[in-house]
């Protein structure tokens, strides 16, 4: 099956996102300022990302719409307020079934870090050690090297998560078949909710 995939590079010599639907989609360079079309891995289209030149291409003035009198829509605080708690626990619901669902296909991480203060670098260092204990399927592929002679920074990461489009369909039918549609239309349109 189909996966919904997001690829990133982040190094001195490489800054790459790329989001996509199996192999096919596009892929940002931050460094060269190019974006790249992908389908089934090969490069169709390449494009600027540049700000600066898309700036230069102004579009034409769209003409402004005139407003009319529209009779005002009927919305109730209380309906809202009562359809709220649901909407956030589904909502809620979705997005953690979504994050289950995830794959972490490749990660690796490297970081060199230090503060201004060695005593402080050192506890950073033993937390680092702690989580390596705790969870060393995922801290085995980050790195930490500890830098003892100032404050610095450096960080490179490389990271493939995906999400099987199968998934995603269903976890969004169960959205969909769980919350109150009716209702919600209901409200967006003006009319009062009644309860039964």
């Amino acid at each position: 099956m189909l996966h919904i995939r997001i690829r990133f590079i982040w190094g001195n010599d490489k800054k790459l996102l790329f989001v996509g639907l199996g192999r096919s989609g596009p892929e940002l360079d931050f460094n060269s300022k190019k974006g790249r079309l992908h389908l089934f891995n090969i490069k169709i289209k390449e494009f600027s990302i540049d700000k600066k030149i898309e700036k230069e291409k102004e579009k034409p003035d769209k003409p402004q719409r005139i407003k009319t009198d529209k009779p005002k829509k009927h919305r109730s605080i209380k309906d809202m307020m009562s359809m709220f708690p649901v909407l956030i626990t589904e909502i809620f619901q979705y997005m953690r079934n979504i994050l289950s669902s995830l794959i972490v296909e490749e990660l690796e991480a490297d970081i060199e870090a230090g503060f201004d203060a060695p005593h402080i670098t050192g506890q950073v260092f033993g937390y680092y050690q702690a989580a390596l204990a705790a969870v060393p399927g995922v801290m085995n592929h980050i790195r930490y090297y500890p830098d003892w002679t100032g404050s610095s920074l450096m960080a490179s990461a490389k990271a493939t998560v995906s999400l099987p489009l199968y998934k995603l369909v269903w976890c969004t039918i169960v959205l969909l078949w769980r919350l109150p549609l009716r209702d919600i239309y209901k409200l967006a349109i003006g009319t009062n909710i009644r309860r039964t």
